[in-house]
């Protein structure tokens, strides 16, 4: 079991949430593009609130014009009041910057170099990398940067968890291999998304060791890839199991930063 470090650099990280806040937050939530209309036993079910608290806030948030209840029916539903306020939301705020401090925070937890990639034009990009303090700094990918999909950790799990059609597109198109070689990438592609991550040792260097595990939104759809390179000891054994698990956390919690974020 890996010791996770507390985080460091979120203001207010250890603070006391403010309970009211968090289950009207909840509530808005229970509204989606699906069920963009729901009766109160139907969001007391989603948010796991009694009727009488669930009431109160609706009210509340319909005062604000955060909520409208149809007089007709009784539904409830996201009012106009939110579209105001996700005008406010800057366009400076990217995938990358979003979740830019929990990337330095694994670098430091992990003592290892930290990626983050996206999928731009039929290759992988580099948008985020940074050092956890060691002296050995794996270099292999510049900010700004593309690969091939065939290349690097980060690379292969952003082809792994793109569509099926879109994945074969690129497998025949792009990559150009030879039949040998396209069948082991597959072969490879499908024991990622089983297990939910890669590890490759010695691409980049003897010695040198990388793993890489998505980033998805809450509906399961791919958002980036977040990889770390290092020494190979890191990578192997017992060691391996806590880098993985420092990497899920990190990608767990970057999926709630990220809610509701469309690319």
């Amino acid at each position: 079991m890996a010791t996770l470090q507390k985080p460091r650099g979120q203001q207010g990280a250890t603070l006391p949430r403010v309970r009211a806040i968090s289950r009207a937050v909840a509530i808005l939530r229970a509204f989606s593009a699906d069920k963009p209309h729901l009766a109160l036993n139907e969001i007391v079910r989603a948010t796991g609130l009694d009727a009488g608290t669930t009431r109160r806030i609706l009210v509340t948030l319909r005062d604000e014009g955060l909520v409208h209840q149809n007089p007709a029916n009784g539904l409830y539903s996201a009012s106009t009041g939110l579209i105001d306020l996700a005008r406010a939301v800057p366009e400076s705020l990217t995938l990358t910057s979003l979740v830019e401090q929990q990337l330095i925070d694994l670098a430091e937890a992990t003592q290892t170099t930290v990626y983050l990639s996206l999928v731009r034009d039929d290759a992988a990009l580099c948008t985020a990398r940074h050092n956890g303090g060691q002296a050995i700094e794996v270099r292999w990918w510049a900010v700004g940067e593309t690969r091939p999909f065939n290349r690097g950790t980060g690379p292969r799990v952003l082809l792994a968890y793109l569509d099926a059609s879109e994945r074969d597109r690129i497998l025949a198109r792009r990559l150009k291999l030879d039949p040998g070689e396209e069948s082991a990438l597959k072969q490879e592609l499908e024991q990622t998304r089983k297990r939910g991550f890669i590890v490759m040792h010695d691409e980049i260097a003897v010695g040198i060791s990388a793993m890489a595990v998505p980033l998805l939104d809450d509906q399961g759809r791919l958002l980036a890839a977040i990889s770390t390179g290092g020494l190979t000891p890191r990578y192997v054994g017992a060691a391996q199991a806590a880098m993985l698990e420092h990497m899920q956390d990190a990608a767990g919690r970057m999926q709630v930063t990220l809610r509701g974020y469309s690319h």
